[in-house]
């Protein structure tokens, strides 16, 4: 990180709408049809069950045991937006807490992907925000800088860029990158219809997929 603060205008290449048509695809389906990439680590995870994200990333790079550029972020960006925050590395400051949030909320932003650590979790977790954070801490952090938003970030070993799409469910974060967005979505449509017509199937009694057979008749265990 370069050690100056930097806030780059929002200027989102996919529509809030068409960012919307993500909304329910679940983070492990657009991971499969993604080829498996693009799955931040399991250390980050919502802080309560049921959480659910989906919108449009706003990026957030900044030191360790320092906020201020989430602060920044947070009032740069749109309502719907994700923040996606980098803390590089930090674990010993929560660096965001229930005034944040409540700004957030206000902003109707639409949730937080941290790299880091929060606070005040027990009410965060009430409040309906939506956050995916790699763990708590009481202790607070600095507002100093340096940092950078809507730049390139690193999270979960997931290169985000401002403008990507964030689906974050109980089973992780997902990154769809703006540029194959449009072409995942039909996709991921169609493993759901496919996995629906395999739900039937195993309710009508036929617990083998007919794509499975050959690998398991190859080893003799079918």
């Amino acid at each position: 990180m370069s050690f100056d603060c930097s806030v780059a205008p929002v200027n989102h290449p996919l529509s809030a709408e068409f960012a919307a048509g993500f909304n329910d695809i679940p983070a492990p389906v657009a991971n499969d049809c993604y080829g498996r990439r693009n799955i931040m680590d399991a250390g980050i995870k919502p802080i309560a069950r049921g959480m659910h994200l989906c919108g449009r990333a706003v990026t957030v790079a900044m030191p360790p045991d320092d906020n201020l550029m989430l602060h920044a972020a947070l009032h740069a960006a749109e309502p719907g937006d994700i923040l996606v925050a980098s803390t590089s590395n930090d674990r010993h400051s929560g660096v965001w807490g229930e005034l944040m949030t409540r700004a957030a909320m206000a902003r109707g932003l639409g949730g937080l992907v941290l790299d880091g650590m929060c606070r005040d979790s027990a009410w965060i977790a009430e409040s309906g925000f939506q956050l995916f954070a790699r763990g708590t801490c009481a202790r607070g952090s600095r507002k100093l800088g340096p940092g950078h938003v809507n730049s390139p970030v690193a999270v979960g070993n997931v290169v985000v860029q401002h403008g990507d799409i964030i689906i974050g469910d109980d089973d992780g974060v997902m990154v769809v990158p703006a540029a194959d967005a449009a072409a995942l979505l039909p996709l991921c449509r169609d493993k759901l219809a496919k996995e629906g017509a395999r739900i039937e199937a195993i309710a009508s009694g036929s617990p083998k997929p007919g794509w499975l057979m050959p690998a398991l008749e190859k080893w003799n265990v079918a």
